[in-house]
């Protein structure tokens, strides 16, 4: 996706002190890249490196409302701009559009001190968190990465879902820091019997990325904003080993630095997110890397350059 033209998250000190504001960014759109040199396989591996492991008959979580991004911890500028690309990639896998004044639900917590912020944050907003049994990380897991003085710590709020809204195993009963229960129990209506598809979905309602203020040194604010997107939008393992990734990813963002990374999304990251969002809302985990090597088979088509062909058997 073509760079937005922002302000590099290490000049937020200088324009605090007075420095012009960064120029207002171009419109988002796709990038046309003329380079193909990845091979299938090699997406393949990096696809099964990158995914949280579920069973072949679990279904991906992600977004299946608008999202709406929200960015804190940087000048209002900055983080508006970040906001905007990140509805930029929501727009690129075809989600809702967010109404006006909507209520964020892809948070991107950027903290000095990660681990003693976390705590205040959450006594003040524990919405963010959620409850346990909708929740993907544990609040010690949580606790123990920022601790650990992780880059990038996530969570994501999960709910079961079918056709006709919530099920039973959602924790719509729940009270949330003193909301209130849910508004009842709606049973599963719609049986759906396939043995390529669920006849649940999991959706992702909330969506948290805390950043590490100090690791953000010469990160660029669009590579910040599509590195959070890859995370929010997607569900990348918790720990990733970025030896055994076959293709260039900005997922590698904090290992190899921010002038040695993609300046943002590569041809793979792309196509992982468009993956996961061509999949049928109740299709099973087993049909994701299918689906991922068609999103980067449609990128060469669209941008008309041949896709390398997969590599000859040995024995031949």
């Amino acid at each position: 996706m073509a760079g937005l033209v922002l302000a590099s998250t290490g000049a937020l000190a200088a324009q605090e002190a007075g420095s012009p504001p960064p120029p207002p960014p171009p419109p988002n759109e796709i990038e046309v890249r003329a380079d193909r040199r990845v091979e299938t396989e090699e997406l393949r591996e990096t696809a099964r490196t990158v995914g949280t492991p579920l069973r072949f008959q679990e279904v991906v979580p992600r977004f299946h409302d608008a999202v709406c991004p929200k960015v804190v911890g940087v000048d209002a500028k900055i983080a508006r701009l970040i906001e905007a690309r990140i509805s930029a990639v929501a727009d690129y896998v075809e989600l809702p559009k967010p109404k006006e004044n909507c209520s964020p639900n892809a948070i991107v917590l950027i903290l000095e001190q990660p681990p003693e912020m976390f705590e205040k944050v959450m006594n003040k907003r524990f919405g963010l968190l959620g409850p346990r049994d909708i929740r993907d990380q544990t609040l010690n897991t949580i606790r123990a990465d920022l601790k650990a003085g992780k880059p990038v710590v996530a969570w994501n709020q999960i709910t079961v879902r079918n056709n006709d809204g919530p099920t039973v195993l959602d924790g719509s009963a729940i009270p949330v820091a003193g909301n209130g229960f849910g508004e009842g129990l709606p049973v599963i209506q719609t049986p759906f019997a396939s043995r390529l598809r669920s006849n649940i979905f999991r959706a992702k309602d909330v969506s948290v990325v805390v950043l590490d203020m100090k690791q953000l040194v010469d990160v660029e604010a669009i590579q910040l904003a599509d590195f959070a997107s890859l995370y929010l939008l997607g569900w990348p393992r918790r720990n990733i080993d970025y030896d055994a990734m076959a293709t260039s990813s900005l997922l590698t963002l904090f290992r190899d630095g921010p002038k040695q990374s993609p300046a943002e999304m590569t041809d793979f990251d792309r196509a992982y997110l468009k993956g996961i969002y061509s999949l049928r809302r109740n299709e099973w985990s087993n049909r994701l890397n299918r689906s991922i090597l068609a999103a980067y088979e449609a990128q060469c088509s669209e941008e008309g350059v041949p896709c390398p062909p997969d590599p000859e058997p040995a024995d031949k």
